[in-house]
């Protein structure tokens, strides 16, 4: 493998030497999305590590069935190219070129461990999606991460389907494609080989961005979950839903909602340019962007009206995904506010560019509005009198958590990886 791993690309059998192997670690909706994906686009074997040996055993009598693992939905395909499935990386990852990390950000640090005594030097790893500040696990996890080493690591703004397991092992429904998605790397320069490579492998428009800062403030998962579960759930008062009266998360949302999803938005993207406008044009920020762009750019043949955020989520694809609940009695059901629109989204994203724009000196009135609640629900403390104060702070994926204090040493890290 090349240091540009330009042979992601080419056919192994014309050079004359062994098939690529990509690594998938992970298991949920996301892993078995890429498993399918891959094998109808990856000239080379896939091997999959899995958490347990339990877990492996399971998924292995799906996937190397007579059926096999399958998708359905906008890609339909067969994960064909599945080779070795397992819980022990030594069995998997020596021999992997690309490794990607398929798990929730909260999940990042365990596998990131996992794998790094394990992976040969020139290996490729990634991170689908990175969520906010990836990059800081995985500088000071994995090792070999250098400007100018062999070593690479890209992560994806967001995942490219929306897709959802419907039987572990054997059946994965892909309800959505977006068109576009961002990927940084490690070093930045390298994001525009990358791009095109997993634009193939990945089946959708990949684009390159120059800095992973994008892939932090641009996180439009961020944005989106918790701005909506706040939407619903900021006056509730205990109420149970029967089953028939669970909202659809998106399709059912108000133009209050889809406001406050846009000025959400416009904190972030107000914490990027002033970042862009510290750095003196050294970090391009333009692809931090705001939720209705992003929504546009993602979604553009399947949704109906594009006329405000709002009716860009309520016409857009994946309709009929209720909101997030919880059964507490038979047929009766309360939000569930441990979900990952919580749970990932606040500490490994809204959490994250709070801190920056603490650095920025940047006023974010509905950010801050938004972790106040989420943090209260998921039992936290991060938010003390609108500054990260709290007892809880030292469990987030903040910059602050790894060396980084000041405005001027977080340029000086992303223009240094740029």
């Amino acid at each position: 493998m090349t240091n540009d791993h330009r042979s992601l690309k080419t056919d192994s059998a014309s050079q004359g030497h062994r098939k690529q192997v990509l690594a998938i670690c992970g298991g949920g909706n996301a892993a078995h999305a890429v498993a399918v994906v891959a094998s109808g686009n990856f000239d080379g074997d896939i091997v999959w590590l899995r958490g347990s040996e339990k877990k492996a055993d399971d998924l292995r009598r799906g996937v190397f069935s007579k059926e096999g693992l399958r998708s359905t939905g906008v890609i339909s395909g067969l994960a064909d190219k599945v080779k070795t499935i397992s819980s022990d990386p030594q069995e998997i990852l020596p021999v992997a070129d690309l490794v990607i990390l398929v798990v929730p950000a909260f999940a990042h640090v365990i596998w990131l461990r996992k794998i790094a005594p394990h992976l040969k030097s020139t290996a490729l790893i990634g991170a689908l999606p990175a969520r906010s500040g990836f990059e800081f696990d995985v500088m000071r996890i994995i090792p070999g991460i250098r400007p100018t080493g062999e070593r690479q690591v890209f992560g994806l703004q967001t995942l490219p389907w929306s897709t959802r397991v419907q039987q572990p092992g054997k059946l994965a429904n892909i309800g959505a494609l977006k068109a576009r998605v961002c990927v940084a790397t490690m070093p930045g320069s390298h994001a525009a080989i990358l791009a095109p490579l997993l634009t193939a492998l990945l089946g959708t428009e990949v684009i390159a961005s120059s800095n992973f800062l994008n892939m932090t403030l641009g996180n439009p998962g961020q944005i989106i979950h918790p701005g909506i579960m706040y939407g619903w759930f900021s006056k509730w008062s205990g109420k149970r839903y029967r089953q028939y009266e669970i909202p659809r998360f998106y399709a059912d949302l108000s133009d209050c909602t889809g406001e406050l999803v846009e000025s959400l938005s416009n904190d972030v993207v107000a914490v990027a340019s002033n970042i862009a406008q510290a750095s003196k044009g050294k970090l391009d920020m333009s692809d931090t962007l705001p939720i209705h762009e992003w929504l546009r750019m993602s979604y553009p043949t399947q949704t109906a009206d594009f006329t405000s955020v709002a009716s860009c989520l309520r016409t857009g694809p994946i309709q009929a995904r209720k909101a997030p609940m919880t059964e507490i009695a038979p047929g009766e059901f309360v939000p569930d506010f441990q979900y990952r629109y919580l749970s990932e989204d606040m500490p490994y994203g809204l959490a994250v560019v709070k801190a920056i724009g603490e650095m920025a000196e940047v006023a974010t009135p509905t950010l801050d509005a938004v972790i106040e609640w989420s943090q209260e629900k998921l039992g936290k403390q991060y938010l003390v009198n609108k500054k990260l104060t709290g007892t809880n702070v030292h469990e987030l994926r903040i910059p602050q958590n790894y060396g980084i204090n000041n405005l001027r040493d977080l340029l000086d890290f992303y223009v240094k990886w740029s």
